[in-house]
């Protein structure tokens, strides 16, 4: 093959076909529940995750493990929480028959995380993403060790990345790599990025995290209409 094919074989692999290395998680519910405090009933939560699985989703996120004792259930709905009683009532293993994986966000200091998060053996859950603001990374990779312990795929999401500054995020990055997330995530908490902020952060991430091994993600937010097109850049 020329040198020439072989490159426009590269390309459509990289951009115009499938690309399987890529993963998609839906935060519908999860992301959602921050306009209404949680209170979706139980039919929209099954319905988002009965399509879910028929559109081909890796992952649902279904919400929070937030801590009842931190966060008041009078006020949230019970997806702010995400109990076992909850989960059970919306999860069907004979209905996934896609292999889509259930996750929940664990922030940092508003998470019972020892004991509200179960061992993934004894949940329907088999993601843990860690939300973290920069100040909050001691308390966060202990979690993240916590949930790996526990035998789930960890993600870490360092948050309000627009805002922290380099020296900071180099520190961050160094200790993150150290951990035992399978992947760490941009996180436009602001929309404030553009295009070229996403491919040097995205560039930064993965450079500071190849020798560990982990996946790098990106969650965009749409406050400049840049949401898709900063994803887009991401990948």
């Amino acid at each position: 093959m020329s040198d020439e094919k072989k490159g426009m074989k590269n390309f459509e692999g990289r951009w115009i076909s499938y690309r399987p290395e890529i993963k998609l998680i839906d935060c519908t519910v999860r992301d959602g529940g921050l306009m209404n405090d949680h209170h979706f009933d139980d039919s929209f939560v099954k319905n988002v995750y009965k399509t879910c699985i028929a559109s081909g989703v890796d992952y649902m996120e279904i919400g929070y493990k937030g801590s009842p004792e931190i966060l008041s259930p009078e006020k949230f709905g019970p997806w702010k929480f995400c109990t076992e009683d909850d989960l059970k009532k919306i999860v069907d293993s004979a209905e996934n028959t896609s292999g889509l994986k259930l996750s929940v966000m664990a922030d940092a200091e508003r998470t019972d995380y020892r004991n509200d998060i179960l061992p993934c053996d004894e949940s329907p859950l088999g993601m843990i993403r860690v939300a973290t603001y920069i100040h909050q990374i001691p308390v966060a990779l202990d979690m993240v060790k916590d949930a790996k312990d526990k035998g789930y795929e960890v993600c870490l999401n360092l948050m309000a990345i627009s805002i922290v500054s380099e020296r900071e995020l180099d520190e961050a990055l160094a200790l993150i790599a150290g951990s035992d997330a399978d992947v760490v995530y941009v996180v436009d908490s602001f929309g404030a990025l553009y295009g070229e902020h996403v491919q040097y952060l995205i560039r930064k991430y993965l450079d500071a995290t190849k020798s560990a091994g982990m996946q790098v993600g990106m969650h965009a937010h749409n406050n400049q209409q840049l949401g898709f097109s900063n994803t887009i850049d991401s990948m």
